[in-house]
């Protein structure tokens, strides 16, 4: 497990969470794109649904502008989320804008917990861990997901990884440590797996720009609508990244089958007590 040191200030953390983090008016990507992230997310909520009974509690950590727990209410399920407080947020009364622990929920009161790229953002991901052991009923899941510093993607690119993402990560994740973090915070693994499909493919693709054209994310950046550099830049990066997929989605999907792919996926359970 690798960690940033020193961690970001707290005026310093407003700077990198601002709207344009988030996206405006609820979009953080542009037409055809921002649709199919929403479609990966239904996708996502399909997998959930299952593990929550109607009328059961679902708890979303970092909901972003809320839409999978927009998805779990539409489908009769009691579901809140939590996020940074940023401008432009969402008003929402199930949605609170602020730290886990100062949520003070009662124990065992949530059956699921989602936690989808969000534990390299906190400052102690393990005290996070012990509190949603905490406010989850004994049976319940734990949806966890996080960039895998032990994949294939991470090793070759090195500091061009596009997951690195400093300074907003704190914290860096092979599977070995997230294991025993979890099991430290006592939670049964339930399953594991290095597929991430949106993640990856493109992690993929961003992490070769990156590498070798000296792109500096500068393709997502314009994916979510930044224009920068000139018009003949712009359609280089088009050209360069649509080039790139073909081989990038057969990278992605080897190193998946080999348990090396780009992101940690794991479903952990709290004993039935």
């Amino acid at each position: 497990m690798v960690f940033l040191h020193p961690q970001p200030s707290p005026d310093q953390l407003v700077a990198l969470y601002d709207e344009s983090y988030y996206g405006e008016e609820r979009q953080k990507f542009a037409g055809i794109i921002e649709a199919a992230i929403q479609s990966l997310t239904r996708l996502k909520w399909n997998r959930l649904q299952p593990l929550v009974a109607r009328g059961e509690r679902m708890l979303d950590i970092g909901c972003g502008r809320g839409t999978l727990v927009q998805l779990a209410r539409s489908a009769g399920r009691e579901a809140y989320g939590l996020e940074r407080p940023f401008p432009g947020a969402p008003n929402a009364p199930h949605i609170m804008y602020r730290e886990l622990t100062e949520c003070r929920f009662p124990n065992d009161h949530f059956q699921v917990v989602v936690l989808w790229h969000v534990l390299e953002h906190l400052s102690s991901p393990l005290t996070t861990l012990q509190e949603i052991h905490r406010i989850m009923q004994p049976g319940g899941w734990l949806s966890l997901a996080v960039p895998n510093f032990g994949g294939a993607q991470a090793k070759a690119s090195g500091p061009h990884w596009f997951h690195l993402d400093l300074p907003r990560h704190f914290w860096h994740f092979e599977l070995p440590a997230l294991e025993r973090m979890l099991k430290y915070a006592r939670f049964n693994i339930g399953s594991r797996s290095t597929l991430s499909f949106e993640y990856d493919w493109f992690g993929t693709i961003q992490s070769w720009m990156n590498r070798g054209a000296a792109n500096q994310n500068r393709f997502y950046a314009m994916l979510q609508g930044k224009r920068s550099g000139s018009a003949v830049s712009r359609a280089m990066q088009l050209s360069l990244a649509c080039a790139l997929a073909g081989p990038a989605l057969a990278t992605t999907l080897w190193d998946a089958a080999r348990g090396r792919g780009g992101t940690l996926t794991l479903l952990a359970q709290k004993p039935s007590e």
